[in-house]
């Protein structure tokens, strides 16, 4: 079903990262905003009110939440070849469908923004996220966090991602797979909060370099995604 939504809408699904598996998606490291939320109390000086000094104590966790609503990722397994374990946790059957591509291919033909500031391309990496350590700048930074996951849980998936925005342009394509006008993202129209992700515009004969069926599918299987 997703590969027939990927040639129907030509358009590539980003999920939010509220709603991926790790639940440390975007979450600051826990040995990281503990210091971080001690280093912000010298701004309660400056302050007389409670309600100014309840917005500082909150301001790490709505760093987070904001981050976790407004990146979108799209997730690929990084390698050389397929295995058995990709084929079993990202196809859950054998009736599954791979598509193909290379780095560069994901940087050229996937049309997120290409304003560094705004879309990210590369590895995750694999933490311990009560010690991870990270700079206080790089932890403010949604993006950066967005590369860290759960060593324990996700270690073994060589995931490399791309994360972007998740606003709306007229490279995405509506939920219902229309291509987005100028007036549809004008404004406060871009935003997309009433959506558990983004489809963005891609070239499909740049991006996808083989179409593969799981190994142990059956012929009819093969001969209907043909």
């Amino acid at each position: 079903a997703k590969f027939i939504s990927l040639m129907t809408y030509q358009a590539l699904w980003f999920s939010k990262l509220n709603i991926l598996q790790d639940t440390y998606e975007a979450m600051i490291p826990a040995k990281v905003k503990r210091q971080m939320h001690e280093d912000n109390q010298r701004f309660k000086a400056q302050f007389d009110t409670p309600e100014f000094h309840s917005q500082i104590d909150a301001w790490l966790d709505k760093n987070e939440e904001d981050s976790r609503e407004l990146l979108v990722a799209s997730c690929w397994f990084l390698g050389e070849s397929d295995s058995e374990k990709m084929w079993r946790e990202y196809g859950g059957s054998n009736e599954a469908v791979a598509i193909k591509s290379t780095v560069g291919r994901l940087a050229r033909y996937v049309l997120v923004p290409r304003d560094e500031h705004v879309s990210h391309l590369g590895l995750v990496s694999y933490v311990d996220h009560d010690n991870h350590q990270m700079s206080a700048y790089e932890a403010h930074q949604g993006h950066e966090r967005a590369f860290l996951k759960d060593k324990e849980r996700f270690a073994h998936e060589q995931e490399i991602r791309l994360v972007t925005l998740n606003i709306k342009t007229t490279r995405c394509t509506s939920m219902e797979g229309k291509p987005y006008s100028e007036e549809d993202v004008a404004g406060k129209n871009m935003n997309n909060f009433e959506n558990p992700g983004l489809y963005v515009g891609v070239h499909l004969d740049g991006l996808i370099t083989e179409v593969v069926v799981a190994p142990a599918a059956q012929d009819w299987f093969e001969k209907l995604v043909k």
